[in-house]
């Protein structure tokens, strides 16, 4: 945490921050600034300053994620090697009614015939993903952002005046009025309010804040020589593959995301193109065949990638068409039409072959190695498995504040510091789950690579051991030694009111 010098303005602020977050790692049950304060030992002493650092204290949470950016170059594969980035939103659930920017939205939990509600805070992550240069293996996904995308708070609107004022039966009744002119609805001016209001809406979209997280990232590739020629390379879901993410892409950076199988698409517009007699000029070519269309067409040859998905190296059968566009893309920017093709898989030995959705991606650079798109796409998952170390281990936006500005910035300290545990690991002990790690439980199988909860588990030996004297680890062999031959457990002597009981 050295680097995090420079994002506090004090010595003792910085100082802070790396004793709680080290309190929020090595805590346990709820993951509370308070919860922080006790594991760190300063439970009583005065606490005030601790909670200030989060409300009151001048510090940019973007600053917190420098050290990802210093090191991302050493973990990329070659010099050539664009950064590969996870973009998605997450809702964490808060129950408060009094929180700033806590807001209803769909339950990601709910079933997909049965619409639910839940109160919570929604933010727009990103993910830069990295893997071993030594093997083709699982990726590893370092947040880098993590902002808050409150919606837009809609105004009361105010009581008419005339609410108890009589009505005139002759305006009502008027036979001279027309049905148009009776079903016409009286408009009135928007209030300052309502008008600020649509512009907020617009603006905090998570389309929109996805677009500033994505400038946020060039900015921060940019500002470093190592990166800053470097393509940077976003995969994200349906969501954002529309017209507000595809139109605002940053200056050397490219999108890879899913498409609808239905969508429209059109060829190239010929250049010798007669010109049409009347209407607009023609801005798209012949209408192309869909994403299904492509699927089910023997014609499209199919290429095979190899990729690492599910644990191991895979050869997935894809179809590509290039040089395709999209309405909503715009007639100047090309795109590159994947089909990838169901995949084939048995539940066990011996049944029957069932397969997978297929997924239809489009990327706006056709240029593009095609196993490095496919295999962008593939780890777009990681950033999935982010979201549920971070609510479920970490305990992101557990803290009970009401502070505006510390609603938002607890949640993106405790994101800051998962990702520079996920980054220490990766460069004290590389990518695979070595020795020196504490063992697995005899029920758990061999792991690839350390999980998360791994990692707190080796942080939490190694400030806890030190109290502790050197003791070995008792294997299952010792149960059945140190078992007596009657296992029966000895009764409790009797207490002398049930000895009372007996003799009367």
């Amino acid at each position: 945490m050295q680097p995090w010098r420079s994002a506090f303005p004090q010595q003792r602020t910085w100082q802070r921050a790396q004793r709680l977050a080290y309190g929020l790692l090595t805590c346990l049950r709820t993951h509370l600034t308070s919860s922080a304060i006790c594991a760190t030992g300063r439970q009583f002493l005065d606490w005030s300053a601790d909670y200030r650092l989060f409300s009151r204290s001048p510090w940019d949470p973007h600053a917190l994620f420098d050290p990802i950016f210093d090191h991302l170059a050493d973990l990329l594969a070659s010099a050539q090697a664009p950064v590969v980035a996870a973009l998605d939103d997450t809702l964490c659930k808060k129950t408060g009614r009094h929180i700033p920017g806590a807001t209803f939205a769909r339950d990601p939990q709910s079933p997909p015939f049965h619409l639910n509600l839940c109160r919570g805070l929604r933010f727009v992550q990103a993910s830069v993903l990295v893997r071993a240069t030594q093997f083709l293996g699982p990726a590893r996904a370092l947040p880098v952002r993590f902002e808050p995308a409150p919606p837009a708070v809609k105004p009361k609107h105010q009581k008419r005046a005339r609410k108890h004022t009589r009505k005139n039966p002759r305006t009502q009744t008027n036979p001279n009025r027309t049905a148009a002119q009776r079903n016409r609805k009286t408009t009135r001016p928007l209030t300052p309010e309502e008008q600020e209001y649509r512009i907020q809406k617009k603006l905090r979209a998570l389309t929109q804040v996805g677009v500033r997280v994505l400038q946020s990232l060039r900015q921060a590739l940019d500002a470093r020589p190592a990166t800053r020629q470097r393509q940077l390379l976003v995969s994200g879901d349906g969501s954002y593959t529309n017209r507000t993410v595809l139109r605002q892409l940053p200056e050397r950076t490219a999108f890879i995301g899913r498409i609808r199988k239905d969508a429209k698409l059109f060829q190239a517009l010929p250049p010798a193109s007669a010109p049409r007699s009347g209407g607009r000029p023609r801005r798209y070519g012949a209408v192309a065949p869909t994403p299904e269309l492509v699927l089910h067409d023997d014609a499209v040859p199919v290429i095979r990638i190899r990729c690492f998905a599910a644990g191991e190296v895979r050869q997935i059968p894809v179809k590509i068409l290039r040089h395709i566009y999209w309405r909503k893309a715009g007639p100047d920017l090309p795109l590159l039409l994947i089909v990838v093709k169901p995949l084939g898989y048995r539940l066990r030995k011996g049944s029957k072959i069932l397969y997978r959705q297929p997924a239809f991606l489009i990327c706006t650079d056709p240029e593009l190695d095609l196993p490095i798109l496919l295999q962008a796409y593939i780890d777009r998952w990681e950033i999935e498995c982010n979201h549920r170390d971070e609510k479920s281990l970490i305990g992101v936006a557990q803290g009970q504040v009401w502070n505006p500005l510390a609603v938002a910035r607890l949640p993106q300290f405790q994101v800051a510091i998962y990702s520079l545990l996920l980054l220490a690991s990766i460069l004290a002990y590389g990518f695979q789950r070595t020795a020196t790690y504490l063992p697995l439980p005899l029920w758990r199988r061999k792991s690839i690579r350390p999980s998360i909860l791994d990692l707190l588990n080796l942080l939490r030996d190694q400030i806890f051991a030190r109290l502790m004297p050197d003791k070995p680890t008792p294997s299952i062999g010792d149960f059945a030694a140190l078992a007596p031959v009657d296992a029966n457990a000895a009764k409790p002597p009797l207490a002398s009111e049930t000895l009372c009981t007996i003799a009367a």
